[in-house]
């Protein structure tokens, strides 16, 4: 890089992206620098510079199309290489990208008021030396992010605070906008009020559309926690209002800033920047800016937060009798309770705030309750035994999501195909016999194993046996873990620089959205007639006639012990270990010697214990009815870091109409790993 009069040193430029694997790579991988600087504005507080990035041709092409950039900082702070990944792009699409400097609070001891002429001051010096620098005036794009979305959107939509000392009859107005989470109501119902006291409209974006301003793109997080979201919407309400061209294009559920690549904030990942860079050029071809269509691109508008992608979500979606009675009950009572039940994928937030938020657009009218029971590192038996508690007893579940293929593969929960299908049996029949109109859908998430699987051409075996039940029960199935796999497979994206995890990203949180949006949307087809009415599912006999259908509670009040046991009112560790989130300060029935022995008496044809096995966890030694069984040994492979709530089956073929009496106690010797010899029940667990 160097500062010039404008002479353009050879440089190649090669802006290659991860969702077009197939063609190119990415583009973090580049040292994005400008080919120059170049000073446009001279002010009592110093210079101010043009950071030029020129496509390969260099300066000699004439009319290119243009774009200036105005980094994000609250007015107060920030840097022009925000935007460096963005230019370089845009320069390698044929435009000359500028990101520009401009005067801020912390370096200047300026108002937002000097922002906004310096922004309108770099659209007119851009004009004004538009031939020199092979820049069509009439195709000048201004660009920025939150605070430098706000300069962008004033230098179009504000009249006023333009630089007296310029040529004036230069228009500083741009010829299109792009505006990422951009600051466009500077009152309280926006950002920036309290830095704008007594003058909080002069230069709030919405209060002052009119009709002729220029096309628009904005994008925006719905859980944006520093600019609202619904400034955006009412810039797009009002923009249309005026018979002007703007398009929304609303992220869900992510936050301010979404759209950085990882040369600004490394700790993102490039996915959404690649999508919004795509969408940006997808509408300035559209608008004429760019004459040269994107290549291999065919980016649908009304597909928001994701691209058109190469494979057809539909493929891995088994609709099979869909989700007809919960579409009457939303339309027709207009009240509807969604529940989603699962482990941590389930309980992070991520796609399940995205479905509730489509849910509500696409009932408008409907009053929805939304029951969250997502429980890390839970699976199928542990929903079967909870599902009264957590989601039945909260009232009648119209549609039930059901998730465990990840956790029912982990080694520490110890589930064999047999435990699988009746823990998945047990959820569908228990939710089927509640309400016998509900609707459920079944949904398979990623995990390295499962791509591994499937790549070597067999099917998982927890997803195996979920779809046992899932064809049996006819119940619908979203298969994302295939998906995912041959999305990669297919070059759309990586697991390790946009997917990451099992726990997934925001790229691959909204991956998982866009799939179920569109297996909702297929579902949802159609109207509901006045004498549609929801019907019974059937329900047809049992695949394993153990399996889990009445699951419940023991409270660990009922058991009957002597010395050497004890309830500790408020258990917490002696030795600082970790414990999982909701174990501490609990009641525990807790015994840490071999001999002692418990007593309960139950009726079920299963009986077993949530036990929080920790780095201390032992070994047990137990009878059903007289009869010895083997030891059960609590310590799992996660219990050396922490102490874990267990689902432990300890018996589960018994005759469901007797009267059982199971007696426990620590066997001598525990699992050579374990620190200790410790059985900490937190509850029974009983299949009725």
């Amino acid at each position: 890089m160097k500062e010039c009069n404008m002479r353009f040193p050879v440089m190649k430029l090669i802006v290659c992206f991860i969702v077009l694997i197939s063609i190119v790579g990415s583009i973090s991988a580049q040292d994005f620098s400008p080919h120059e600087l170049i000073t446009y504005k001279k002010t009592p507080q110093g210079e101010l510079k043009l950071h030029m990035f020129y496509p390969e041709e260099g300066k000699e092409g004439v009319n290119r199309p243009a774009m200036v950039c105005f980094f994000g900082g609250g007015w107060v702070g920030g840097n022009p290489k925000q935007f460096y990944q963005h230019c370089s792009y845009f320069a390698s699409r044929g435009m000359v990208a500028i990101s520009a400097e401009y005067r801020v609070k912390r370096f200047h001891k300026t108002s937002p008021f000097e922002c906004v002429k310096d922004g309108k001051s770099a659209i007119r010096w851009v004009r004004q030396h538009a031939k020199e620098l092979g820049i069509d005036p009439n195709r000048i794009v201004s660009c920025g992010g939150s605070a430098g979305g706000h300069v962008a959107a004033c230098t179009g939509v504000i009249d006023e605070f333009e630089e007296d000392t310029e040529e004036v009859n230069i228009s500083s107005k741009p010829n299109a906008m792009v505006l990422f989470n951009p600051v466009l109501d500077t009152t309280e119902k926006g950002y920036g009020s309290e830095k704008l006291k007594g003058a909080e409209t002069i230069i709030s974006p919405n209060h002052h559309v009119t009709k002729d301003i220029v096309p628009s793109i904005v994008f925006h997080g719905t859980s944006d926690k520093t600019v609202p979201f619904d400034n955006a919407l009412e810039f797009e309400r009002l923009m249309k209002e005026k018979g002007n061209d703007c398009l929304l294009i609303p992220a869900f559920g992510e936050d301010h800033g979404f759209f950085n690549g990882t040369f600004i904030r490394k700790n993102n990942t490039d996915a959404y920047l690649n999508y919004t860079l795509y969408c940006a050029e997808t509408f300035l071809w559209k608008q004429g800016i760019l004459k040269k269509a994107p290549e291999n691109w065919q980016f649908d508008f009304k597909n928001t937060t994701f691209r058109t992608s190469k494979l057809d979500s539909k493929k891995y979606h088994s609709l099979r009798k869909g989700l007809k009675n919960s579409q009457i009950k939303f339309v027709k009572e207009k009240k509807g309770t969604v529940a989603f039940l699962g482990g941590s994928i389930t309980f992070n937030k991520g796609w399940r705030d995205m479905v509730c938020a489509y849910l509500k657009e696409k009932f408008p009218e409907t009053e929805f309750t939304f029951i969250a029971a997502g429980i890390p590192s839970e699976g199928t038996t542990s929903g079967a035994y909870r599902l009264m508690r957590d989601v039945l007893s909260k009232g009648e579940v119209d549609l039930l999501f059901e998730e465990a293929a990840v956790n029912d593969r982990s080694p520490a929960l110890r589930r064999n195909s047999t435990d699988r299908v009746r823990g998945m049996e047990g959820i569908v029949r228990h939710a089927l016999k509640a309400n016998p109109t509900m609707d459920i859908v079944m949904m398979h998430f990623v995990d390295p194993s499962k791509m591994e699987n499937y790549n070597n051409g067999t099917v998982p075996t927890e997803i195996a046996d979920h779809n046992k039940v899932a064809v049996h029960y006819n119940i619908p199935v979203i298969n994302l873990a295939k998906e995912v796999t041959e999305r990669i497979n297919a070059g759309e994206f990586t697991w390790e620089g946009d997917f990451k995890n099992l726990h997934p990203s925001p790229f691959g949180q909204d991956v998982y959205f866009q799939s179920m949006k569109k297996f909702l949307e297929t579902a949802y087809f159609g109207f509901v007639a006045d004498d549609d009415k929801v019907v019974a599912h059937a329900l047809p006999v049992k695949l394993d006639r153990y399996c889990y259908d009445n699951g419940g509670y023991i409270e660990i009040e009922k058991a009957k012990y002597g010395k050497g046991w004890k309830i500790d009112p408020a258990w917490k560790p002696r030795n600082k270990e970790r414990v999982r989130r909701g174990n501490t300060d609990i009641p525990l029935l807790v015994c840490e010697e071999s001999g002692p022995t418990l007593k309960l008496e139950f009726t079920g044809s299963a009986i077993g214990i949530i036990g929080l096995s920790g780095p201390d966890a032992g070994t047990l030694e137990y009878t059903i009815d007289g009869k010895q069984y083997p030891v059960f040994d609590q310590y799992t492979v996660n219990s050396y870091f922490q102490h874990l709530p267990r689902y432990f089956v300890l018996a589960a073929e018994l005759d469901p109409n007797k009267k059982h009496v199971l007696k426990l106690k620590l066997a001598e010797h525990a699992n050579e790993q374990s620190k200790g010899n410790a059985c900490r029940i937190k509850s029974f667990i009983v299949n009725k």
